[in-house]
């Protein structure tokens, strides 16, 4: 099941947390830092890219949830199995890729702040999906 939240209350904090970083991106992240398994998550999905002026971040449709770990609460529709992954893989970041993604170009960007601060560009949501699992699956 989907459940897609307005980007609401918090905002303003992604729109700090993307004025945070710097550099480029080729669909890659540009920054994290490790993930604290007991910390909140501020997670967003945001139509567009990072490095595609054709395709720029649309933070209107944007799609955000709370995670918080230890223990696992939050409006994340799945939050101990979101929880489970970044304490398994150490870190957003360092989730291992999925194998499914179609050549389908409809840019979306993850977005973390809280726990761990990460960013990267997907070509669709289905590869973000396969690609992060439960994490950005809301």
């Amino acid at each position: 099941m989907s459940i897609c939240k307005t980007f609401g209350a918090v905002a303003g904090a992604f729109v700090i947390a993307a004025t945070m970083f710097t550099g480029t991106a080729n669909a890659a992240t540009l920054e994290t830092v490790d993930a604290d398994a007991s910390a909140t998550y501020w997670l967003a999905v945001v139509p567009g890219s990072l490095t595609d002026p054709d395709r720029p971040l649309d933070w209107s449709q944007a799609t955000s949830v709370t995670l918080n770990c230890d223990p696992a609460t939050g409006d994340h529709p799945n939050p101990k199995a979101a929880c489970d992954l970044i304490e398994k893989s150490g870190s957003i970041a360092s989730i291992e890729k999925g194998a499914i993604c179609p050549k389908i170009y409809m840019p979306v960007t993850a977005f973390a702040s809280g726990g761990e601060q990460y960013r990267e560009t997907y070509p669709n949501k289905v590869c973000l999906n396969s690609d992060k699992g439960a994490v950005y699956q809301f």
